[in-house]
């Protein structure tokens, strides 16, 4: 049995897991959710020193990543790391979650409780650090979005609609 995966990414703050949390919900998939914040939050480091650590130790990407895709081939599933897309070729659905920096930068002001300069920063900071890391790792560029069926703006429609929107496509490929 073949399981049914959809793979939601995005940069930071552009939604990912609040449209995942939906649409697994809504399709009663399995939520593959595991993230470097739930890492770091296990070792009791902060975020951005564990992501200093995963730079200068490539094994650590290569690992977490190896556990997300053998989580998400259990069951159908909704994935919504930053790789996902590329690294699970059989995909039912890729999505991409797009958000200019501002708006994702005030997301994660609210969310962190950070001021929008700190927010913003932020966004520019691990937009860069993620794209170089991931083209040495894996040679992908982050920023290319052609192997996506769908991207969405963030911008334009609530999360509600957009969980919709991917849905709507999900069962659309599966009358194919």
């Amino acid at each position: 049995y073949m399981s049914d995966i959809i793979c939601i990414s995005g940069l930071v703050g552009a939604g990912k897991d609040t449209v995942a949390d939906k649409v697994s919900e809504e399709l009663d998939f399995q939520r593959v959710k595991l993230s470097f914040k739930d890492v770091a939050k296990q070792l009791n480091i902060p975020l951005l020193e564990y992501h200093k650590y995963a730079e200068k130790d490539m094994t650590i990407d290569i690992e977490f990543d190896k556990q997300i895709v053998k989580e998400a081939r259990k069951t159908n599933s909704v994935v919504s790391t930053w790789l996902a897309p590329w690294q699970i070729n059989d995909a039912k659905l890729r999505v991409w979650l797009e958000a200019g920096p501002e708006v994702r930068a005030t997301r994660i002001a609210k969310r962190d409780n950070l001021s929008l300069k700190e927010a913003l920063n932020h966004v520019k900071k691990r937009d860069f650090h993620n794209r170089g890391r991931y083209m040495a790792i894996y040679g992908v560029d982050i920023f290319d979005h052609s192997i996506f069926d769908l991207v969405i703006s963030t911008e334009n429609y609530t999360p509600d609609q957009i969980a919709n929107i991917i849905i709507c496509a999900y069962e659309n490929r599966l009358k194919k």
